[in-house]
């Protein structure tokens, strides 16, 4: 029985002496089997030899009544630590395959015991080849077509893959069992859309998708797992005219780049994305912001080369009315701040996420007064870009006013501050 990992072996003598021991984990094979010229009858001792680049020959250790315990909290992420009695060691692995090292822990506690180990054939313990302990590829980088791995696909281990000017179409399926791969660059390709399986990436934090040709983003992409892992995306240079209310669900987001698209607006609930600290948005179609960028808080922003419009009182639209029965249910979900999914709503859901924000602090849907109002962009953010060439740093915003009480304050006082 073998797997490989990362292991490093850590003397609990030294710890309880108070002396560091110097050293890290190493790429290493680990075998559980006996002794080289003995059979797997019974009445031979099974030992666990670890064989690393170093040290391909190995060094072994008796399991039976030897095993003191084993960690395995973090098993699911193929991390374990196995305490020895003799000699008084930690043998700590990590970036192992989860099935297959709970399968290994299985038979060494089963050996530590002294029980039969049944449907499992133990071979004599061999000394490593170098293929078996050469450390793991974490980076690829794929920059033509002939590089593309066709047949003998991409390496499990991977953390970095790259793959440019491949005119990719769509995302390679291969590229979902990598479980392990927290950055991904598929910039300059033909992708027209994206698919929606991307919860098989839960380490994937830096998604870099520019210069493809994507004009949506689907509602699985933002939801699921990237929403708490997802860092910075790229796409910038696609067709994109619009981000549906659910983008606003990645709230891991702190980079994101939409510049050169063909956005028209920015999602009504972009404010929700606190932990957000650079936004660029330029060369868009942008004509106003949508009343929660007053939220944020950026160290760096870039809207310019967009037609923005003029703000005042002359920009207000009036369509209060009645609220329905949907838009009066709405709002006291938003405003008593009920939690929701889309499992509770259904279809709603991006109904609810639409809800606009009154300056007096409650949400309005359909029934309210939109107009717009100069907002300073350096009071969101540290660093601005000026919108025009004349260094203009103020933006039109939108605002919403959810009743006729709203309404009347605003007329009476329309530059007072938002």
């Amino acid at each position: 029985m073998k797997i490989t990992g990362n292991v490093e072996v850590v003397s609990r003598l030294l710890a309880s002496s108070s002396q560091r021991q110097k050293g890290k984990s190493a790429r290493s094979q680990l075998a559980i089997g006996h002794k080289c010229g003995s059979s797997s009858g019974s009445g031979h001792e099974v030992y666990l030899m670890i064989c690393s680049q170093q040290h391909r020959e190995g060094t072994k250790y008796k399991l039976k009544k030897n095993v003191e315990t084993a960690f395995t909290k973090f098993i699911n992420e193929g991390k374990a630590t196995v305490r020895l009695r003799e000699p008084p060691v930690d043998i700590c692995i990590n970036q192992a395959d989860p099935i297959h090292l709970k399968s290994f822990l299985a038979i060494l506690k089963k050996a530590a015991n002294g029980d039969t180990i049944e449907n499992v054939s133990l071979s004599p313990l061999m000394a490593a080849t170098t293929k078996q302990v050469a450390n793991l590829k974490t980076k690829l980088v794929v920059k033509s077509r002939s590089e593309y791995p066709i047949t003998e696909g991409f390496p499990s281990s991977l953390r970095t893959l790259q793959i440019n000017g491949c005119s990719l179409k769509s995302v390679d399926s291969r590229i979902f069992k990598l479980c392990n791969l927290s950055q991904l660059d598929l910039s300059n390709n033909h992708l027209r859309s994206l698919p929606d399986v991307w919860d098989f990436l839960p380490c994937l934090a830096d998604l870099r998708l520019s210069a493809n040709q994507l004009e949506d983003l689907p509602l699985a992409f933002c939801s699921g797992g990237l929403t708490k892992h997802l860092a910075h995306l790229d796409l910038s240079f696609n067709r994109l005219k619009f981000l549906r209310p659910y983008f606003c669900h990645l709230q891991s987001l702190t980079t994101l780049k939409i510049d050169s698209n063909q956005l028209a607006l920015l999602p009504s609930g972009i404010g929700k994305l606190q932990l957000l600290t650079t936004l660029t948005a330029s060369n868009n179609e942008i004509k106003t912001l949508p009343g929660s960028f007053v939220h944020l808080s950026l160290q760096m922003l870039d809207l310019s080369g967009n037609p923005f419009l003029d703000d005042g009182p002359d920009t207000v639209i009036d369509r209060l009315h009645v609220p329905s029965l949907l838009e009066s249910t709405a709002r006291a979900i938003r405003q008593k701040r009920i939690a929701y999914t889309a499992e509770d709503v259904g279809h709603l859901t991006e109904y609810l996420d639409a809800g606009k924000l009154c300056r007096c602090g409650r949400y309005s849907f359909t029934s309210n007064v939109r107009y717009l109002f100069r907002l300073d962009l350096r009071s969101v953010s540290a660093t601005v870009t000026a919108v025009d060439a004349f260094g203009c740093l103020h933006a039109p915003c939108e605002g919403f006013l959810c009743s006729v009480r709203c309404f009347d304050a605003y007329k009476a006082s329309p530059y007072s501050s938002m």
